[in-house]
């Protein structure tokens, strides 16, 4: 069973793939770019429920979660690069740094619903 604070965490990330993609799309950007940073986010979901499951993951889900962490590494740096040509405020760059910041225990959960999937 999942417990409730996985289940604030996955709407949490939800909310992080959803308003990247609107602003990917309103900005004017590539949307197969916009779609498959929503589904990288999609794939770190999918890693939390895995985690919290015990579920365990293998190979294909390793792939995918690698592609997942590339584009949003590469979403990361995009906004901060961004952040700074726009000369956004103090807050507004911590906004953004947070933003990035939100995926790391995902990533991380994901990463061990491999591991453990290798014991099995």
């Amino acid at each position: 069973m999942i417990p409730w604070f996985a289940w604030v965490y996955l709407a949490l990330l939800a909310l992080v793939g959803l308003s990247g993609f609107a602003l990917t799309v309103r900005d004017g950007q590539s949307k197969l770019l916009a779609i498959a940073r929503l589904a990288a986010v999609g794939v770190l979901m999918w890693g939390v429920v895995l985690f919290f499951r015990d579920a365990g993951a293998h190979v294909l889900f390793a792939g995918a979660l690698f592609v997942a962490v590339l584009l949003l590494a590469h979403k990361s740096v995009s906004d901060a690069q961004d952040a700074v040509r726009m000369q956004l405020d103090r807050s507004a760059r911590i906004g953004v740094a947070i933003n990035g910041l939100v995926v790391l225990p995902a990533i991380a959960m994901g990463a061990l619903a491999i591991w453990a999937g290798r014991g099995a």
